[in-house]
């Protein structure tokens, strides 16, 4: 029999998953496919250096969940607000403009008050000088039906201002 070294066997430049790897044992020969092949960590010199890493990305992962969770109930609150704060500068400009409306409908009524006061005053003159009238018509002759309408015979009534005079008739 021939003797073979490990060192006389061609290399190759890569291993694929389904590659063989030898593997001597104190009993035995074997091969293990290399996807199979697993380094622990407890069989590196790293060992320490990954645990530490492996540590600090557990709490940095967590602090940045944490942090996304945050961001994005934050974001919709922001999100709410900007919306609000949208529609309550509009709703401010349609104030204004209600405002403007009220304040100048204010006015008119406070006008049409001030004329409407002023037309009780002279139909509540009216009134009177219409009852001294009616006493004197009940004193005299009634209008004969077919009777032209005079001034004789008329009531005078003013409505925001204006007098409007009803010409009576028989």
């Amino acid at each position: 029999m021939s003797s073979i070294s490990i060192k006389q066997l061609p290399q190759v430049n890569e291993i694929n998953s389904d590659d063989l790897l030898l593997i001597q044992t104190p009993t035995a020969s074997n091969t293990l496919e290399f996807k199979d092949f697993i380094i622990g960590l407890e069989n590196t010199t790293f060992a320490n250096t990954i645990s530490t890493f492996n540590t600090e990305i557990e709490s940095l992962s967590s602090k940045v969940h944490t942090l996304s969770s945050s961001d994005i109930t934050n974001t919709d609150a922001i999100a709410t607000n900007t919306t609000d704060i949208a529609a309550n500068t509009t709703n401010l400009g349609f104030s204004g403009v209600v405002i403007d409306v009220n304040a100048a409908n204010i006015a008119t009524n406070t006008a049409n008050i001030a004329t409407n006061t002023a037309d009780i005053a002279t139909n509540t003159a009216n009134i009177a000088t219409n009852t001294t009238f009616i006493g004197q018509f009940a004193t005299s002759q009634p209008i004969a039906e077919g009777t032209p309408p005079t001034a004789n015979h008329s009531l005078t009534l003013t409505i925001n201002g204006t007098p409007y005079k009803i010409l009576l008739n028989g």
